[in-house]
């Protein structure tokens, strides 16, 4: 019977209700990021449920809905709840919600909600903090920022829900989460972030958010029971402001302790065979705004592979790593010429440049081409009087004639010896799989539009790994034009 006012009294409450629209709020005294609870009840009409996305200047995080039927002296009414959950960060109003029902536009009253600062209690059970390495940087520029939660032991946590912050204006190179530490009485968790700047100006990095479920006891308020329950803190972290500087003029790269090698795997090697390169670079850059390197050298192919990039974070200390390859092709001595690049250090604040050293490279069998030589012309030394022709002796007519005959049938017989004397020097059997072999062939004749267009296509798919398909029938009918 103790209870019975207690239902009584919610049965008065519902029936207040009726036929109309109300609002309310579970609670309007809240520390920053706590979640209220707003209520919109329509009974005894239809109504179109409003739409509403945020409430006090920050985005709804749930929503739910309840149907319940009251009676009352036999009259039964039906009674709609829509619950909409908001975290406010200050202090504000919730405007008054149009709601149109059956029986015309309703709209409800204004609720205040107040927002207190944490007290000193709460600060030391929890503690959401961000830092970053730098206050100033450049666009582009990695930088670390590091998000640290400490919770003290006795806090009794069921369940927490993590909300991270919005990145919008930064590019987010790596993340990493280290293992939780004990510090006194609280364990300790770090997250660290390596970011870089996607434009200048004054940049901000929102406060990131943390739920933390602890379990209580409530009464029924209809029995007198107690009842497990959550009760679901909110925790906002600081907010991160950067001002980020635009980079000089002609540099794109941007960092510190910034180095650069190149390797080859051969410096001698035979005719048309490829001479593989890579390019690293290592330290702590924007990589990815790494342009063009690839070098142009006269009567040399040059095939690149898409760059490398990636990012470490050892021991809280980020460094990143960029690599390209590249392959070398040509049929005479060349040099893979140095390769520079400039960038703006970070440490000293001034734009600096690493240059590579020329590779030298040796093909056997080709050389360096050389101008022409002027065309030398040399009188033959004077015969000695042994040698002189003693003069001819009168010679018989027939004898010019067997002589005339015999080098007309001479004749006949080299012409038609020369095309089997050809095709054997020319046609040694090259096996159609053998497409090195094939490619040295075809540069004899590049002057040739098809047999180029056939070079370029086997160029890429023996030396560059291009996945190219090769007309056989074409290249078929191109040694069958040229013999081989």
């Amino acid at each position: 019977m103790k209870n019975l006012g207690k239902i009584i009294t919610f049965l008065i409450f519902s029936t207040n209700l009726f036929a109309g629209v109300s609002a309310g709020v579970d609670q309007s005294v809240v520390t920053p990021g706590n979640v209220v609870n707003f209520s919109l009840q329509v009974s005894g009409t239809g109504f179109e449920k409003p739409n509403i996305d945020s409430l006090c200047g920050v985005n709804v995080l749930g929503r739910s809905s309840q149907t319940s039927i009251n009676g009352v002296n036999g009259k039964f009414t039906k009674t709609q709840t829509l619950t909409y959950s908001f975290a406010p960060e200050k202090s504000c109003t919730i405007d008054p919600i149009e709601v149109k029902t059956d029986d015309g536009v309703v709209n409800t009253k204004p609720i205040k909600i107040e927002v207190r600062p944490l007290s000193a209690d709460a600060k030391a059970k929890f503690s959401l903090t961000y830092a970053s390495d730098k206050k100033e940087l450049y666009v582009g520029e990695p930088f670390k920022v590091t998000l640290t939660s400490k919770i003290r032991r006795d806090m009794k946590i069921v369940d927490s829900k993590f909300e991270p912050s919005s990145m919008n204006g930064f590019w987010v190179k790596k993340q990493q989460q280290l293992a939780g530490s004990y510090e006194g009485d609280y364990l300790q968790t770090k997250v660290i972030y390596i970011l870089a700047a996607q434009r200048d100006g004054n940049l901000t990095i929102q406060p990131a958010k943390m739920s933390l479920a602890q379990r209580t006891a409530a009464r029924d308020p209809f029995f007198g029971d107690l009842m497990p329950n959550l009760n679901w803190s909110r925790y906002l972290s600081n907010a991160l402001h950067v001002k980020v500087k635009p980079l000089p003029n002609g540099v794109d790269l941007v960092g510190s302790d910034i180095m650069m090698n190149v390797s080859v795997d051969k410096t001698k090697v035979n005719q048309n065979e490829p001479v593989n390169a890579t390019v690293k670079l290592s330290g702590r850059a924007n990589f990815e705004d790494v342009g063009s390197i690839k070098p142009f050298i006269p009567n040399i192919s040059v095939f690149e592979d898409d760059a490398k990039i990636e990012h470490f974070i050892k021991n809280g200390t980020y460094s990143g790593e960029y690599t390209k390859k590249m392959a070398f092709v040509g049929d005479g001595n060349f040099t893979i010429p140095s390769i520079e690049i400039k960038y703006l250090d970070t440490k000293t604040n001034s734009v600096k440049s690493i240059k590579t050293q020329p590779i030298h490279v040796t093909v056997i069998g080709g050389g360096v081409k050389k101008s022409d030589e002027p065309l030398k012309i040399e009188k033959a030394s004077q015969q000695t009087a042994a040698e002189v022709v003693k003069p001819q002796e009168k010679i018989s007519y027939i004898t010019i004639a067997l002589s005339a005959l015999g080098g007309f049938i001479l004749g006949i017989l080299f012409m038609l010896i020369k095309p089997l004397l050809g095709s054997k020097k020319n046609n040694t059997h090259i096996s159609s799989k053998d497409t090195k072999a094939i490619l040295s062939r075809l540069i004899e004749f590049k002057d040739d539009a098809d047999v180029k267009e056939m070079i370029d296509l086997l160029e890429k798919k023996l030396y560059a790994g291009e996945d190219v398909v090769i007309d056989k029938t074409k290249l078929k009918e191109l040694r069958k034009r040229y013999g081989f």
